[in-house]
């Protein structure tokens, strides 16, 4: 990370067109998930709140596990692309349930969700997946987000950045567990094409060209901060908004690292957006 570092101040890069992209899909989902977890925190002031304390051995071994799990589903081919499909609808499916649940009672909210997810299966476009995939990390990072404290979100943002580090650069398998999920058509990010006119090609052209010309930005790389986010929602919506906005810069400096590359190879996303986030959150301690 030190060395990209260093190369990008020696020859700064950047693609506006893609850039804009990827700020609007990511800006998006934060404004939406910022939404969501304030109109919760309005109906739900009383829900119980996770302490750092709250937390468990038995947490820390569960949370292993699943990835343990995912490491060996992704290495079954067969076996990989049912796992993955399942996994992308149930977040679909649950996140928008979250989202339209903010503002409609049921059983609109399920009606709705079941036509988002019946709409991202049988339209196969790029448009259509990140939209579904939008609604349901917006759905889901708000609903962990305002039941844990500022702290845990550190915690798990720190924590889940250096994982990154070392799961993309050192053992290099989250790379293949995001080479199984394109090969299965069930990608787990936004789908970014190279031009706007392509967000109507299909997932298939997309799958096919992803590495080329269509880029992938994980939903991990914006559910995190996402939760950390809404997690500051109950004490202070302008804090949050100030973290976000920090967050958008560590989107800046992701792009700017990845585009600044001699050649082009996946990287750790979350590292910069989790620094700058956590750096909005100083700031905003200050301001606020």
């Amino acid at each position: 990370m030190l060395k990209q570092l260093v190369l990008v101040m020696c020859g700064m890069k950047i693609q506006p067109n893609l850039f804009l992209k990827e700020a609007l899909m990511f800006g998006g989902t934060f404004a939406l998930g910022l939404f969501v977890a304030y109109q919760y925190v309005i109906q739900l002031p009383n829900v119980e709140i996770i302490q750092p304390s709250n937390i468990t051995t038995g947490d820390i071994v569960g949370f292993i596990l699943i990835f343990v799990a995912v490491w060996l589903v992704s290495r079954i081919r067969q076996l990989s692309s049912w796992v993955f499909w399942i996994f992308i609808s149930i977040l679909i499916l649950a996140g928008s349930q979250i989202v339209i649940a903010s503002v409609a009672p049921f059983p609109l909210d399920i009606i709705g969700s079941l036509l988002i997810l019946a709409t991202f299966l049988v339209a196969h476009t790029v448009i259509t997946h990140d939209i579904a995939i939008a609604l349901g990390i917006a759905g889901l990072g708000a609903a962990v987000g305002i039941i844990i404290t500022p702290t845990v979100g550190v915690v798990v943002l720190v924590l889940m950045s250096f994982y990154d580090i070392i799961a993309v650069y050192k053992t290099r398998h989250m790379v293949r567990i995001a080479e199984s999920m394109i090969r299965s058509g069930a990608v787990f990010g936004f789908i970014i094409p190279p031009s706007t006119e392509l967000f109507m090609a299909s997932r298939h052209e997309a799958k096919s060209r992803i590495g080329t010309d269509f880029m992938i930005l994980g939903s991990g790389d914006i559910g995190l901060p996402l939760i950390f986010i809404s997690s500051l929602v109950r004490q202070s919506l302008p804090e949050a908004i100030i973290v976000a906005c920090f967050a958008m810069l560590g989107l800046l400096l992701t792009h700017i690292l990845f585009v600044s590359q001699t050649k082009r190879q996946p990287m750790a996303a979350l590292p910069p957006i989790a620094t700058m986030t956590l750096i909005g959150y100083a700031v905003a301690l200050v301001i606020i």
